[in-house]
């Protein structure tokens, strides 16, 4: 994961929704295999990995002795050094006779898109074959905001400006009327592979992050010149610059999650304010190409609101038998040590892998069939090629050169073919790129065994007991219950109905702090750790530990450990800010500073920066509850509950595997300046304090990024107003969703309005 900047926590208002009054009953074993998507799976060995090196040696044995199947899913799949060998093994095994199946994130692997053809090439040149696809392509909806935003009046028919948006509505419907996918119209499954050229254009911009794509998009459908508009002004180059992104930040206003949304308005008011005299005219003509004048159905806003739905899951099956799941993506920072091939972070994580015994591991099998079919959310290279291309996002520069080469012209059709034939002659065909992306990933594979590979000292897993019962989870976004043809889309989830909502692993985690208490005693005391590197927890989870430590029931004989990232070792900083003013809140209601005789024991500890520059930050996501442990994917954090599918493996059955674990968090907390313990912090610091030192951070922050260069002294003044009313939501909403001596309804209530607020962080 990468560092997002503190600015763009900024949000608009807070969204509410509807909730209901379900009580969590405690974790038995009929509501495990209720949520489980497999049942009790028999193993013949099993380890817990906690050390990069032996995670990424594990995963290349489990390609390289496949024998007939792999299925991959990942979060992040990079074309760095480890991760080309990762490729390289694949694809070898699909030459030898391997069907290889990889799903990756739509929009966190777009940019490697030539990279994944060229490995479907090679893959499929032997005897087996290799498929890639991409989860969460864009809706139907949001293909026709893109023909929209990039269509001129003109194509519409419209006679006038004032009849233009009504008549490009009317003309992106009749396109979109007769679509087929697979003989199925595509508007029953709300998606489409549309592409009127610049509508591609701006999809491809959208997920390449890329602003002047999508300007280039808006402009070339639009027939809208920036730069003239400009010009007329006077603007200086770097003003000129900045016009060209307007068209972005126009778009991203009217029509991006609530997250995006409000940076994107921060931005235009910075713009205005800046550069008010230049703006107007392409402000003017932008306004017609946005559909901003409609109002958008609540399936339209659900998948703007989702866009950013991941698939965070990290999985890899050989032969539907031999599993490994757990944290870590694939990339160098979760692969290695330190060394100099890391860029930035090097992830403490954790894995699992295991072998099924009899048919066990084609349940895994099966559940990976049901994201990979899931055609709502997924689609093929080829899909992806044909509504979103990256042609021209990989010749940018051969673009820009073609458009000097024919500013002459007149925009029109001989505009246009100078530009096409110039572009054309320059730029790089994708069979270049294709071949470029495959001599990449050799040559980064031959780094890593030449410059990493025979320094590997892997320490020792943590064995699974032989006796061990294991349980798949997933969190999902359609139910389960029903027939692959049957599913739909679910969006988010309701607090009190996690796992009607398709968030099973939450579901489990709820269930199991609901019953905890109960099992404990004098001679069986229980320990909860969370063991996540992101901890900020949604209000349902909050409320259940809550529930630990209030003294209403005697949970006098359970211990709760947090152990998480600080401030100073996240890459996520926004997560650990808003988190701090959550806890503060915790500890106030929960009576934490009283020590209640009845109350769990409750310790929360942060992970300090080590000596040195390696930059280690955890990026484990492992929970234990008393003697069941769980090694998955999903942080315990809001996004992971309300937005993106997860997976993870619940182990029962496993005395000497939790003793192991234990031992392992035990020796961590021993280890002087490993972690800190923090429950005095919350219990003593005044909140006004926490508030003023966290305004420090977000200066330092917009002065890292130059940020503060670009605001004068009300826009900065606006900007800390809106940083400190998120904090103060995070405090108020917390104390109101674990409130004691609320109702049930009224707690429901506040936990969904914070899991929706806070949904996209």
């Amino acid at each position: 994961m990468t560092n997002k900047m503190i600015p763009t926590l900024v949000l608009a208002g807070l969204l509410t929704g509807c909730a209901t009054t379900v009580p969590h009953a405690s974790l038995t074993d009929s509501s495990l295999l209720a949520q489980a998507s497999s049942a009790a799976l028999a193993i013949s060995d099993g380890a817990v990995i906690t050390d990069n090196d032996a995670s990424f040696l594990s995963k290349i044995r489990l390609v390289e002795e496949a024998k007939s199947s792999l299925e991959l899913t990942y979060y992040i799949y990079a074309d760095d050094e480890s991760s080309s060998v990762l490729s390289e093994a694949l694809i070898a095994a699909a030459r030898r006779g391997v069907k290889v199946r990889l799903l990756v994130d739509y929009q966190t692997n777009y940019k490697r898109l030539d990279m994944f053809t060229a490995m479907e090439r090679r893959g499929n040149s032997g005897k087996g074959s290799l498929a890639v696809r991409f989860y969460n392509r864009p809706t139907q909806n949001i293909v026709k905001d893109a023909v929209y935003m990039t269509m001129g009046c003109g194509q519409a028919g419209a006679a006038t400006k004032e009849a233009c948006s009504a008549d490009k509505m009317a003309a992106v419907e009749k396109l979109f009327a007769d679509e087929k996918i697979d003989g199925v119209p595509a508007a029953t499954l709300n998606v489409s592979n549309v592409n009127t050229g610049p509508s591609g254009l701006l999809l491809s911009g959208l997920y390449a992050r890329n602003a002047n794509l999508m300007t280039l998009a808006i402009e070339q459908g639009q027939n809208i010149d920036s730069t003239a508009a400009g010009q007329a002004g006077k603007a200086t180059p770097e003003q000129k610059e900045s016009l060209k992104k307007l068209g972005k930040l126009y778009w991203r206003s009217r029509t991006a999650p609530v997250f995006e949304r409000v940076h994107a308005n921060l931005g235009l008011l910075m713009a205005e304010q800046l550069y008010a005299s230049q703006i107007v005219p392409v402000k003017n003509e932008l306004f017609s190409a946005l559909p901003i004048d409609r109002k958008f159905s609540a399936e339209e806003k659900l998948d703007w609101d989702h866009i950013t739905d991941f698939t965070h899951q990290k999985l890899l099956l050989a032969d539907s038998s031999r599993v490994q799941l757990g944290g870590r993506n694939v990339e160098n920072s979760y692969h290695m040590h330190p060394n100099p091939l890391i860029e930035k972070y090097v992830f403490m994580d954790t894995d699992l892998v295991a072998t099924v015994t009899g048919d066990g591991g084609k349940v895994i099998a099966d559940a990976f069939d049901g994201l990979w079919n899931f055609n709502r959310m997924v689609a093929t290279l080829d899909e992806v090629r044909t509504h979103a291309p990256n042609d021209v996002l990989w010749n940018l520069e051969a673009y820009t050169t073609a458009e000097n080469a024919c500013t002459k012209l007149k925009p029109g059709a001989k505009h246009d073919a100078c530009v096409n034939g110039k572009f054309k002659l320059a730029a790089m065909s994708l069979d270049q790129r294709v071949e470029a992306a495959s001599q990449r990933m050799a040559q980064n594979a031959k780094a890593y065994k030449t410059a990493y590979a025979g320094k590997i000292q892997p320490s020792q897993p943590l064995a699974v007991d032989p006796s061990a019962r294991l349980y798949y989870l997933e969190n999902l976004p359609f139910d389960k219950r029903l027939p692959p043809a049957s599913r739909v889309r679910l969006y988010g989830a309701q607090a009190g109905q996690e796992g009607d909502s398709g968030k099973h692993i939450t579901e489990i985690w709820l269930q199991a702090l609901s019953g905890i208490c109960s099992k404990a005693t004098v001679d069986q005391p229980q320990m909860v750790i969370l063991h996540s590197a992101y901890f900020f927890p949604p209000a349902n989870l909050a409320s259940s530990l809550a529930a630990l430590v209030d003294g209403k029931q005697d949970c006098s004989h359970v211990t709760v450990r947090v152990i998480t990232n600080s401030l100073a070792t996240t890459d996520l900083t926004p997560v650990n800010l808003l988190a701090r003013h959550a806890i503060k809140a915790f500890a106030e209601v929960t009576g934490l500073q009283h020590g209640s005789s009845r109350a769990a024991r409750f310790e929360y500890y942060e992970y300090q920066p080590p000596v040195g520059n390696h930059n280690l930050s955890l990026h484990s996501k492992v929970s234990l509850f008393g003697d069941q442990l769980i090694v998955g994917s999903a942080n315990a954090d809001v996004r992971s509950y309300m937005m993106d599918t997860n997976n993870a493996m619940l182990v029962n059955n496993a005395p000497k595997l939790v003793a192991a674990y234990r031992s392992f968090v035990d020796n961590i907390l021993a280890t002087p300046g490993r972690v800190k313990r923090e429950n005095s912090y919350f219990v003593g610091t005044p909140r006004s304090s926490m508030i003023q030192e966290d305004l420090e951070s977000l200066r330092a922050t917009l002065k890292k990024y130059h940020v503060d260069k670009r605001l004068d002294s009300e826009q900065m003044k606006t900007l800390e107003s809106r940083f400190l009313g998120l904090l103060d939501a995070a405090y108020a909403m917390t104390r109101a969703a674990i409130d004691p001596n609320a109702s049930e309804a009224a707690r429901r209530d506040a936990q969904q309005k914070f899991n929706d607020l806070f949904q996209p962080i």
